[in-house]
């Protein structure tokens, strides 16, 4: 027997009319007729809704019908589908907004000033030229910064020592060093920036570099190199930045 005339035979039992067993389930009375004749099926909520109105166990009214119960197992599946499309959606979602939300964040504290008038904004998207070095071997050195990115360029005269390194303390770990206090020949990019202010100093980081810079005045910082640096330009594009790191590849 499949499950529409079993609807129907219960029905029946009960004493109930299809009017009456729609105000109760909360249907109209042709979805009633339209069970119990099979053309279509109600919800397993419902079923579970009719079982516990008839106090038949669900088995029973499942028993034999084969049609039905492929039909209930594919909506189980499209509901678990789409249960868990739900899930990734909403995780999507939350890392979406705390994201953003983070974002503001970095901006406003970037934004914040110390007690000594610094904040990380000062250096972001700014370009900075070398005004005065301790050795007359760096000749021109300049910084160039973005939200996320540093570039430092140095040039050397000839044949010159990087400054503050001792010609007895050369060895095959030194270029490491001095990419690490940014005193490498040619342009070299620093990935992951990251600007806190103490005191008087902006504290640089970034993936492989460290320097602390020294406000002297509003448009000029020293590094612990004892290198200053004067601020060339207030505003430094992505598309700035994008230019540079082309002639970083060629």
């Amino acid at each position: 027997m499949d499950i529409g005339k079993k609807l129907k035979e219960k029905r029946q039992e009960a004493n109930l009319t299809q009017k009456e067993l729609a105000e109760i389930l909360h249907v109209s009375r042709q979805t009633i007729s339209s069970w119990e004749v099979g053309r279509t099926y109600p919800d397993l909520d419902v079923l579970v809704a009719i079982s516990e109105l008839y106090d038949t166990p669900l088995d029973d009214l499942l028993k034999e019908d084969s049609e039905m119960v492929k039909n209930i197992t594919a909506k189980v599946k499209k509901s678990e589908r789409r249960k868990m499309t739900n899930i990734v959606l909403g995780l999507l979602l939350l890392v979406l907004i705390g994201t953003s939300l983070f974002s503001a964040w970095k901006r406003h504290q970037n934004n914040q000033a110390n007690t000594y008038g610094l904040k990380p904004n000062d250096l972001i998207e700014s370009t900075w030229e070398m005004v005065y070095a301790p050795t007359e071997n760096l000749v021109q050195s300049n910084l160039f910064f973005d939200s996320k990115n540093l570039i430092i360029r140095n040039k050397y005269a000839p044949g010159a020592i990087k400054p503050n390194i001792d010609v007895n303390d050369l060895v095959e770990s030194s270029s490491e060093e001095w990419s690490e206090m940014g005193l490498e020949e040619g342009m070299v990019h620093y990935e992951d920036l990251n600007i806190e202010v103490v005191e008087d100093t902006y504290i640089v980081s970034a993936h492989g570099y460290q320097q602390r810079f020294e406000r002297l005045s509003d448009s000029v910082i020293r590094d612990t190199n004892g290198t200053e640096y004067f601020k060339v330009q207030s505003s430094f594009s992505q598309k700035d930045f994008n230019t540079l790191k082309e002639q970083l590849n060629e």
